[in-house]
């Protein structure tokens, strides 16, 4: 699926308001790495990407009849091809929806690293370096870029990037592993295709008396004003 780049801005700015923008990110900021090595050997992670282009920055978009896009993406053809294939691997077709990587969660994820923003730059990072090492392991394993391995040779590399405790040299592409199969997620259940997947309806009328909120909600709600030293409001309390 195509979308336009003023659509991904918008599904950008949608998904940076999931508590999941965040979540993965700290999730795989600090890798565990004592597990047992893949029976093959590591190349090295990339020392350094190419750095992103110059832009003019960002900032408020008045004209909305002659929108302006703020800044370049980052993927190339061939990374933007392995994104779409992995895409479909972490997230594959089903009955509800295609794959994540048929669908054009890849252009969420271009957008995404694409931003100036500090987190979204940090991703940039992981998921070039990523991408650049999943090729040259491929090359070392297979004698080709990851697109052009079989589908069980890919599935094989995929495997070992998914493990819950990799070894030290599978530390930092387990990690990129780990930020982008988040990414997908927040991407992909962002769209509608995503939402009904989960049975996500929205905001919907409460026929009869209104309950209220449940304990277990007044309780969180409760903590949440306590850390910001307030306390609840009187009307509010069962």
């Amino acid at each position: 699926m195509t979308f336009t780049r003023r659509t991904t801005l918008q599904w950008l700015a949608t998904a940076t308001a999931l508590s999941l923008a965040n979540r993965g990110a700290a999730a795989a900021a600090a890798p565990q790495a004592t597990g047992a090595p893949p029976p093959f050997k590591v190349v090295d992670w990339p020392a350094s990407i190419a750095p992103m282009p110059a832009t003019k920055g960002y900032g408020r978009d008045p004209d909305l009849t002659a929108p302006k896009v703020p800044w370049p993406l980052t993927l190339t053809k061939p990374q933007r091809a392995t994104v779409d294939m992995l895409g479909d691997m972490i997230l594959p077709a089903d009955a509800a929806s295609p794959g994540a990587g048929t669908l054009g969660v890849g252009a969420f994820i271009d957008e995404w690293i694409s931003a100036p923003y500090p987190q979204q730059q940090a991703d940039r990072a992981k998921v070039i370096a990523g991408l650049t090492w999943l090729d040259a392991q491929s090359r070392v394993l297979h004698g080709d870029a990851f697109t052009a391995a079989t589908a069980a040779q890919r599935a094989t590399l995929l495997d070992v990037l998914t493990v819950e405790v990799p070894s030290p040299a599978m530390a930092q592409p387990v990690a990129f592993m780990d930020r982008l199969r988040n990414l997908f997620v927040l991407g992909f259940y962002s769209l509608p295709e995503g939402k009904a997947d989960m049975g996500y309806i929205g905001d919907q009328p409460t026929e009869g008396p209104y309950p209220g909120p449940t304990p277990e909600a007044q309780a969180h709600f409760a903590t949440l004003l306590a850390s910001l030293k307030l306390s609840m409001p009187s009307s509010s309390r069962a």
